[in-house]
């Protein structure tokens, strides 16, 4: 007997309140890796998957240069760019995208688009997103592919995101495993805790809470908050620990390699360049939320 899907929906699903996933695909991250954390997402919020592929703008005007060319180190080869080339070689990489899109669509049963825009990157991916949509970005795309300053640059795209940040790795970790979310009582993280218990109850998982600063403090009486919230209800499974040390509860949300990293980036919890230090290290697909970007 083959075994289970643990993101195949059986049934119909409540909706965390979040109208669409949008992919962000361009050369580089046009991958089942993504499109399948992506499409595990919106099933268990009963949304739309959508995807937009994006021609770089920025890539196709290197190519109309006279000295650009192409070194494919697989096959110990180069070439010189032509912008023709370049284009059909982009659309020939969108069909793909698009029928893996298609067949994750299928697998879980969830209605899905897909669109192909020039660009630049994070603009395209900015002016395609609205209120309720949750943005799903690899590690490698656009922007966040250059050298250093991964987490800078993620932050100015949630900056000015209308909703939350999905980052995945390529592949990401994500295996099934516990909604992680950091808390300490703050407004941000409030806001996160329904979204996390949601998130934990739909996808059949654990949800595990990491009481930081204050809230350490008031064990008991978060506790009781939490559970009175109805975050909690109905959950597989309710963790709610203190750390000993900060180093300890930042080495737990680094290097967990299962489950989903639900993270409110203005905590105050977290002191300056601890949030960077996430980003950068966190081996799990992360939930990036500001405090103006709540979608639903």
């Amino acid at each position: 007997m083959p075994a289970a899907d643990p993101f195949a929906i059986t049934e119909p699903r409540p909706s965390t309140g979040f109208r669409r996933v949008l992919v962000a695909l361009d050369s580089a991250t046009a991958s089942g890796a993504t499109l399948e954390i992506a499409a595990a997402i919106a099933a268990v919020s009963a949304c739309e998957l959508s995807g937009l592929f994006v021609e770089d703008q920025d890539l196709l005007r290197l190519a109309g240069l006279p000295f650009a060319r192409e070194i494919q180190l697989a096959r110990a080869m180069s070439r010189a760019l032509v912008p023709e080339q370049l284009l059909q070689d982009l659309r020939t990489q969108a069909a793909l995208a698009r029928t893996a899109m298609a067949r994750q669509a299928e697998r879980h049963r969830i209605a899905w688009s897909f669109k192909v825009a020039q660009g630049r990157s994070e603009e395209a991916i900015l002016l395609a997103a609205t209120a309720g949509d949750i943005i799903v970005i690899a590690r490698s795309f656009g922007p966040l592919a250059q050298v250093g300053h991964l987490s800078r640059r993620l932050r100015l795209i949630a900056l000015r995101a209308p909703g939350p940040i999905l980052l995945t790795g390529e592949p990401p970790a994500g295996r099934p495993g516990p909604i992680l979310l950091p808390y300490d009582a703050s407004p941000p993280a409030e806001r996160m805790l329904k979204l996390a218990g949601d998130l934990a109850r739909l996808r059949g998982q654990p949800l595990e809470i990491l009481l930081l600063d204050a809230a350490a403090d008031h064990t008991a009486e978060l506790e009781a908050h939490i559970l009175a919230t109805g975050a909690a209800t109905a959950l597989p499974g309710l963790r709610i620990w203190t750390p000993q040390h900060r180093a300890t509860a930042l080495r737990r949300l680094c290097e967990a390699d299962r489950g989903l990293l639900v993270l409110a980036a203005d905590a105050p919890c977290f002191s300056v360049g601890q949030v960077e230090q996430i980003i950068e290290r966190v081996r799990l697909p992360l939930l990036l939320q500001t405090n103006d970007s709540l979608g639903g």
